[in-house]
């Protein structure tokens, strides 16, 4: 004990050795602290949740689902400047994915006049108070089918844009592939999904 107190300096408060001596501790303190929350931080991310997963997991799985356009970047908006109305399952301008839509409304085309008429008549599909020749729309998975069936070489004019289609679209054509099953317009007419995904492929590769 003698020794130790021996070796000790006392230090008049408010001196400048007391404010390098406290700026010291300060910094000893911050460094301490950040260095435990980072270790907490760590075993939270790998520490298992009820579900099994961990958040570096749910961390990976929502950089997973960003939307990608079919051309394989990032999904750009479909509505462009002059539309007369904002598209999208949600309106929200792009063709995102949305697991309460049913209709994959993943296409993004520019319109057609022939489109416009042919699907009021045979699909039951009359997009004309919404959008017009010439504007962007998010059409459903089947309409784009419809077309490609109708008119294998030119899809009634549409205008396929594959930075602003959605690339989920080849899941969704794939699994009616899987399951045999044909896309069902409105009117009950049906078309084939093989072609349609082999369209999307021919245009955007």
């Amino acid at each position: 004990a003698i020794s130790l107190y021996a070796n000790m300096t006392w230090i008049a408060p408010g001196s400048q050795a007391a404010d390098v001596r406290d700026s010291q501790r300060r910094a000893l303190a911050s460094a301490t602290l950040s260095s435990l929350v980072a270790v907490w931080g760590a075993e939270q991310a790998h520490a298992a949740r009820p579900d099994g997963k961990t958040l570096a997991d749910t961390t990976a799985l929502a950089a997973s689902a960003v939307d990608l356009g079919v051309s394989g970047a990032p999904l750009l908006p479909c509505t462009q400047e002059g539309d007369a109305g904002t598209t999208g399952w949600t309106r929200t301008g792009s063709c995102e994915w949305d697991s309460s839509d049913k209709g994959y409304h993943q296409v993004c085309v520019t319109m057609s006049s022939t489109f416009l008429s042919s699907s009021a008549q045979a699909d039951k599909n009359d997009l004309r108070s919404v959008v017009g020749p010439g504007g962007r729309w998010c059409i459903c998975a089947w309409a784009w089918a419809s077309a490609v069936s109708r008119d294998p070489d030119s899809f009634e004019g549409f205008s396929l844009d594959c930075d602003r289609t959605n690339g989920r679209l080849r899941n969704a054509y794939r699994s009616f592939m899987d399951s045999g099953r044909d896309l069902v317009a409105p009117s009950g007419a049906r078309y084939p999904a093989e072609a349609a995904l082999k369209a999307v492929e021919a245009v955007c590769g």
